[in-house]
This record gives structure tokens, sequence and C-alpha cells, in this order.
């Protein structure tokens, strides 16, 4: 089977293990994963941090950012502008979301712009990961085109149910992983 069609049926399977967590579950998992996260120091003291606005699928971000706001930090999201392209936004904590074309909420085109320069922290979105912190989205290649231009310093976390992770995702040469992957019960570090 090619990488592409791996990758789609992947995908499938994924979304509907996720997709299938009643949502007592997926409420406790978000707020583990959330303080697994905070309990990193690179995280904790982070000061400006790119995240995500998540679907209804997806594990949510909100409270890991919540109380990174609460220690200080500055927030941005971003916002589809292309084919493969975000732009990012700095927004203010009560920041109104509009769905994107996709569906995904992000913020208005009149919020400040932020540049991948300015993040010593990036949450990254994913519908797969494996132990060796590559991940696998959605297939627009957004974060794919994103993650390489980030400054070397800039901590990339990706947080993810237990049901996302898999023996292995396929990978290409334009993959990006991420740093580190955590789910509610483990924290995996590239190249560990």
């Amino acid at each position: 089977m090619e990488s592409s069609e791996r990758k789609t049926e992947l995908r499938a399977t994924t979304r509907a293990a996720r997709g299938a967590l009643p949502q007592e579950t997926r409420d406790a998992a978000t707020a583990a994963a959330a303080a697994r996260a905070l309990a990193l120091p690179a995280v904790a003291r982070a000061r400006s941090v790119l995240a995500y606005a998540a679907l209804p699928e997806e594990i949510d971000p909100a409270p890991l950012v919540a109380a990174l706001r609460a220690r200080g930090a500055r927030i941005a999201l971003p916002r589809v502008c292309g084919p493969g392209a975000l732009a990012l936004h700095w927004v203010d904590d009560g920041a109104a979301l509009t769905p994107s074309t996709m569906g995904i909420p992000e913020p208005d085109a009149t919020c400040a712009w932020a540049g991948p320069d300015d993040f010593d922290l990036v949450v990254v979105p994913g519908v797969a990961f494996d132990g060796s912190c590559a991940r696998l989205g959605f297939g627009g290649g957004f974060y794919d085109a994103l993650l390489p231009v980030l400054p070397a310093t800039a901590l990339t976390v990706a947080l993810a149910f237990d049901e996302q992770l898999v023996d292995a995702v396929p990978c290409e040469d334009h993959d990006a992983r991420v740093d580190i992957v955590v789910t509610p019960s483990t924290t995996y570090r590239r190249g560990e």
C-alpha cells in the first residue's frame, strides 16, 4: 500500500476512534494532557505561544492555553489564508473566532499579525502520532509548511488522546515531526 493510501486509512480510523470518545472521557483526557504538558518546564515558562482552536473531535488545547495565559503568556492562533498557508494572529482572551471554510475556528484577519519567529512554544494539532513524534495531519500541509520555518528554539508540542497513538505514522520527506507528544498517560520526546 502506498504512503498516501496508508495515510488516508490512518486518518479515517484515528478520527473515528477519537470521535467515538464520550464527552466525559474527552474532558478528563483534555485536563490530564494539559496538566502533563504544564509539568514540562519548557512549556510552563513559555511566554509567546501559537496554539489552535479545536474542532469538536480534537483534544482541546484551551485548558493549556488558559493556564499559560494566566502565567503571562501571549497567545496567537492561525488563520487559513490560502492553500497550505497559515496567517498567524495574536488574540486576546475571549476573542471571537469564526469558522473557516474548513470549519476550523480562527481569528479575524484584523487581529494583529504574528510571525513564525515570535514563538517559544507551538501547540500543534494532528490526527495521529507515534512514539518518535511523527505527526499525521488532516492532509492540507499547513503545519508541514509552518514547522520548518519556526526558529530552532521554538518547542513544538502536540496534545493527543491516547487513541491517536499508533505504532508508526507513514512519513515522507516533507512531513514535519514535533518535539514532544503529550497524551493523558504518556509523554514522548523526539530522539528518545
